[in-house]
């Protein structure tokens, strides 16, 4: 069992580069992908029903190489980093994420309440103050020259959870030209694992010519499983933990922005001018009574062939170290979302998106996403879709995407032009299956 998330995250950078669906999950008929960012979409949007199917998504960011789609190809074969320029240094960082949404739904109960029942598999890994030479060395081989290297605060994260959560979403007051509405998603968490790094320094440099890399420091490494554990003890002893996002919206409607809606179904018409949304997602923690937490202490010589084979399995024939077994809670990535979204003309609209962290960044036991502001143009009908979305972050250069919608299918990227370029540090693509029914019109019959 000790390789089982590791396993999992190469699995999931399979199919990876499809997540956080930049661009689509602003559109007034993303439906339920609208609510995972905040659940105060839910009430008196254009979808009376919707039924998700299937839809992936991932992004993967890094200061240590460019992410082109030729590197992409090199990183996800047998090819690793090499044949392409690396830039390594002592604080490199990597941040992915991965889900896969599964069968949920959403409903309308009236004219002010909504709910649905969403259920979804994550996996978020973070990688801190990484030694970007010392990294390159273990991933893909150590190189022929000798180096000396120094990494301290190192920090990494992964964790692993299925969620189930029931949402409810409610118009709070509304009049001519106003609207408020709020809602929330209680979650029922399902812990599939998480591994734990952690180092406050690791010296040392390696020798090409005895193949061997002198190591000096402390290392920590919790897993939330025994290694013993078999299969069948794993998934019988799978832990848990409860997790809530909620979200408010806000809606000013002019004179002009309602004119379409006059004597129809307004539910079956975006009627705002100017919409704000604000939320924080992902609160809560999976406790995990049955971990393992091994203690290193380094001094001394070891093979280099040995740390790329197995970099736990090398400091367990090398170092001396204090193994116990200890419960602990790992949080969930929280983050708060800012979303300002202007009507330009009739079906074209400005969206400004701002994901902001909320968790310490160097904390144990928790993951955090990326620090992102995405603009993004979109043209939106009942049937199609199209968004160009523009996205800046703390870690990656400027990125720039496409996604279109048409019909139950979605797909899109924030990120693929820029990974047609020469330099991206994000990468970011999603596709996703849904059945649809929005708010009928109800056309005046002096107009037929």
């Amino acid at each position: 069992m000790r390789n089982f998330l590791i396993l999992l995250t190469v699995f999931a950078s399979e199919i990876a580069l499809s997540q956080n669906y930049v661009g689509y999950d602003t559109d007034n008929y993303s439906g339920i992908h609208a609510i995972l960012n905040n659940p105060g979409a839910l009430a008196d949007s254009r979808t009376k029903s919707e039924v998700s199917v299937l839809s992936v998504g991932s992004i993967l960011a890094t200061d240590y190489a460019n992410l082109t789609l030729n590197n992409l190809n090199k990183i996800l074969g047998d090819d690793g980093f090499e044949g392409f320029e690396k830039f390594p240094s002592n604080k490199n960082e990597i941040v992915f994420n991965a889900e896969i949404l599964g069968p949920s739904f959403i409903f309308s109960l009236n004219e002010k309440s909504s709910v649905g029942l969403i259920s979804r598999l994550r996996i978020e890994s973070n990688f801190n103050n990484v030694n970007g030479e010392l990294f390159e060395g273990i991933y893909e081989g150590f190189p022929a020259n000798n180096f000396n290297f120094q990494q301290e605060n190192l920090d990494f994260t992964t964790h692993a959870w299925a969620e189930i959560g029931i949402s409810y979403g409610r118009v709070l007051f509304s009049n001519t030209h106003n609207l408020f509405k709020g809602g929330t998603t209680i979650k029922y968490l399902i812990g599939g694992g998480t591994v734990q790094g952690i180092s406050n320094s690791l010296a040392g440099n390696y020798d090409n010519t005895n193949n061997q890399v002198a190591l000096t420091g402390d290392f920590t490494y919790a897993i939330s499983y025994s290694d013993e554990q078999d299969s069948v003890d794993y998934f019988n002893e799978l832990s848990s933990g409860i997790g809530a996002d909620f979200g408010f919206v806000y809606e000013y409607r002019s004179n002009s922005s309602i004119a379409d809606s006059n004597a129809n179904n307004p539910r079956g018409f975006n009627q705002y001018k100017l919409k704000i949304g604000l939320s924080i997602i992902d609160i809560g923690s999976i406790a995990h009574d049955n971990g393992q937490i091994t203690d290193y202490i380094i001094n001394g010589n070891v093979s280099a062939q040995e740390l790329e084979e197995d970099f736990i399995e090398t400091l367990d024939n090398n170092a001396s170290q204090n193994k116990y077994n200890e419960s602990f809670k790992v949080s969930l990535p929280t983050s708060m979302h800012l979303n300002i979204d202007y009507n330009l003309h009739n079906k074209f609209y400005l969206n400004l998106n701002v994901n902001q962290n909320l968790v310490e960044k160097n904390a144990y036991f928790n993951n955090n996403r990326i620090n992102l502001i995405t603009f993004t143009p979109r043209y939106e009908t009942r049937i199609f879709g199209a968004y160009l979305p523009v996205s800046t972050g703390n870690l990656g250069k400027t990125a720039l995407g496409a996604g279109i919608r048409l019909g139950p299918l979605f797909v899109g990227s924030g990120t693929i032009f820029s990974n047609i370029s020469k330099q991206a540090n994000l990468a970011n693509v999603y596709v996703g299956l849904k059945i649809s029914k929005f708010h009928k019109r109800k056309i005046k019959t002096s107009q037929l």
